[in-house]
């Protein structure tokens, strides 16, 4: 069995398992597979949306559920911590929820801390969807490849170098030249 047979069969799954418990070098690894041809690009964006999206609604619904409980049970020392970052979440929801998928070593608790804070389920679903689609496109487009040579691109002929995102106006390939 080749490499190519390989990913073919098992390459999805493990690229959604991977995708929910690590994140980015799952998408990243994925978007080289699809610049290579092992898939297409809007194969490996849709896994990587599924699993980022359901993996922050888990957290969210746990937050809505269990969060009182459990910041209740923290230490009492946390407690004006825990009541400044509700009141934060609170007055900034929609700026936390567009900015948590980004926000490397507490993207984790952020939707548990939404979900306690009373954030609306559907606007934290509106939020947690849009954010998922743009941060798998984000790191799906992510050009793996040696900076040291430029590229052409098909079409208009501009030049550009590896480790640029390009714009995805067309269906094709909007991560590869």
């Amino acid at each position: 069995m080749d490499l190519g047979t390989v990913i073919h069969s098992y390459g999805g799954p493990a690229l959604f398992v991977w995708a929910w418990l690590q994140g980015e070098a799952a998408v990243i690894v994925g978007g080289s597979l699809a610049q290579q041809g092992y898939w297409p690009w809007w194969a490996v964006w849709l896994i990587a949306c599924v699993p980022a999206t359901a993996g922050h609604q888990i957290y969210f619904a746990l937050g809505r559920r269990y969060g009182e409980r459990v910041l209740a049970r923290l230490p009492s020392h946390w407690q004006p911590a825990i009541t400044r970052a509700r009141a934060l979440v609170r007055e900034n929801d929609g700026r936390i929820m567009l900015l948590m998928r980004f926000a490397y070593g507490i993207r984790l608790p952020l939707p548990i801390l939404c979900g306690a804070a009373g954030v609306v389920p559907h606007r934290f679903l509106r939020y947690n969807a849009g954010t998922a689609l743009a941060w798998a496109l984000l790191f799906t487009c992510w050009d793996t490849r040696s900076a040291s040579r430029p590229r052409r691109r098909s079409g208009g002929g501009r030049t550009t170098k590896p480790g640029s995102w390009s714009a995805p106006w067309r269906w094709d390939s909007p991560c590869t030249s």
